[in-house]
């Protein structure tokens, strides 16, 4: 599965849909000056991520990869991509490089510090770290062309549907899935790191793309009151 969401950017990823269960594992290409990935899939849907990827791109073309989490589901295919280009610069944080390093020895990690900000091509990313939501390795990622956060598991929901667009689901549904996955992977994080959700909110986007469901645009609003409730033991309105 890939669909566009703009003019430069396409998620790919994989929908399962059961009887009671949807879900999504999601990455996200950047297509311009440079081409950048966004984290992967499982490495069980590798070969199918790979193929489609490169209907895309050769993956020759590809400049760098952001990963913001070095979790199976998100690094997963990641050992595809090296095979063809093991030089391609992997930007993350410390503590994901340190995870993933003695499976891929020869992998060029670069770190990136909380809070920084990098340029590749005309492409323009702000990291912030959000260690604990949900392990120590997690980032997220602020793309400031198009003003999307590129969030991995935070805001992640148990939806899926293709495209992986909230338009296609009612405010009720995308809350119930969206608070399901925050009492899921992060209720158990500390009231500290929760507060790492709020500071968020003085970034300015229009989308949340995250890991897992689906992209946050017509709900969005609604998603971020919900954390702030969350996070912030905010009263319902």
């Amino acid at each position: 599965m890939y669909y566009a969401i703009t003019e430069k950017i396409t998620v790919l990823g994989k929908v399962i849909q059961k009887p009671n269960l949807s879900f999504s594992f999601l990455s996200y290409l950047l297509q311009g000056e440079k081409n950048v990935l966004i984290d992967t899939v499982p490495e069980k849907a590798g070969e199918m991520f790979l193929t489609e990827l490169k209907e895309l791109i050769p993956i020759s073309q590809l400049d760098a990869i952001i990963l913001n989490h070095s979790e199976e589901d998100h690094s997963g295919a990641l050992g595809l991509l090296l095979a063809e280009k093991e030089d391609i610069p992997i930007y993350c944080t410390a503590a994901c490089k340190q995870r993933l390093i003695s499976r891929y020895p020869n992998g060029n990690f670069v770190e990136v510090a909380n809070l920084s900000r990098l340029e590749i091509g005309s492409f323009q990313f702000q990291f912030t770290h959000t260690p604990g939501l949900h392990w120590d390795d997690n980032m997220v990622t602020y793309f400031e062309n198009e003003k999307i956060l590129f969030s991995n598991d935070l805001f992640g929901q148990y939806l899926g549907c293709q495209p992986p667009l909230d338009k296609d689901y009612s405010v009720e549904e995308v809350l119930q899935g969206a608070k399901s996955y925050f009492d899921n992977v992060f209720a158990p994080a500390s009231a500290e790191e929760k507060q790492l959700v709020l500071a968020l909110k003085d970034l300015d986007f229009k989308y949340i793309a995250p890991g897992h469901g689906v992209i946050l645009k017509d709900k969005l609003r609604d998603v971020l009151a919900l954390y702030e409730k969350e996070c912030a033991g905010s009263p319902e309105v």
